[in-house]
């Protein structure tokens, strides 16, 4: 025997006010975020990473937190000294995904892993690890949402140029801007390794005498 033919599971008729409600829910409930799709550059096909990506546009997109409790993850000290591993789950509508990447003119129809989003209300940049888009799992008969796993995202000298200075600043504050004479100066507190050689000296020695040879401990 087939499904009871006189019930409805799948309520499509009704399925544009069903999207719009759920878009409305996100608008009233979600935050405000920076979607920074990621530009392939130089793409490592073995290891499917990319250094050298490009990330030259940021549309913003309400949100929703999904990650009630705050950030997950979890922080802890490792052999590369303490890291923070926050993590989050962002929903957002298909819709409004659609709408902001058709007006920019952008071909992009989906959120991407890779992709990176600006949280401004934390000032984090996370990098999306999964997309799920079947989740929720068709209770309302149609597929409105996407849900994103993201992680805090590990900067590894790409290229940032949004349009949104919280974001672009990041590659200033790290890799430093071009001085007159052409150096790079470091800002924010970051320091090159000629900081690092006059401030550590009694610690660590990058001369040419091997640091672990008589003497130098």
């Amino acid at each position: 025997m087939g499904t009871n033919p006189f019930f409805n599971k799948k309520p499509h008729t009704s399925s544009s006010v069903l999207e719009d409600l759920t878009v409305e829910t996100i608008r009233m409930y979600g935050r405000d975020m920076v979607y920074l799709p990621r530009t392939l550059v130089r793409e490592d096909t073995i290891f499917g990473e990319d250094n050298a990506s490009i990330f030259s546009d940021g549309m913003q997109m309400e949100m929703y937190i999904d990650s009630i409790d705050g950030f997950g993850g979890g922080d802890q000290i490792t052999q590369f000294g303490f890291e923070i591993q926050d993590s989050v789950d962002l929903v957002v509508a298909k819709r409004v995904f659609r709408d902001n990447f058709v007006g920019s003119g952008s071909t992009q129809i989906h959120p991407q892993e890779g992709d990176l989003i600006y949280f401004p209300m934390s000032r984090y940049i996370f990098e999306i690890k999964f997309v799920e888009h079947e989740n929720p799992f068709y209770q309302l008969g149609k597929l409105y949402t996407y849900r994103l796993s993201c992680e805090l995202f590990r900067y590894s000298h790409e290229k940032l140029d949004t349009g949104w200075s919280a974001v672009d600043g990041l590659e200033d504050a790290i890799d430093g801007v071009t001085g007159a004479s052409g150096d790079i100066i470091p800002q924010d507190g970051y320091g090159t390794n000629s900081n690092i050689k006059t401030e550590g000296d009694s610690i660590l020695d990058f001369s040419e005498n091997d640091p672990f040879s008589e003497g130098n401990y």
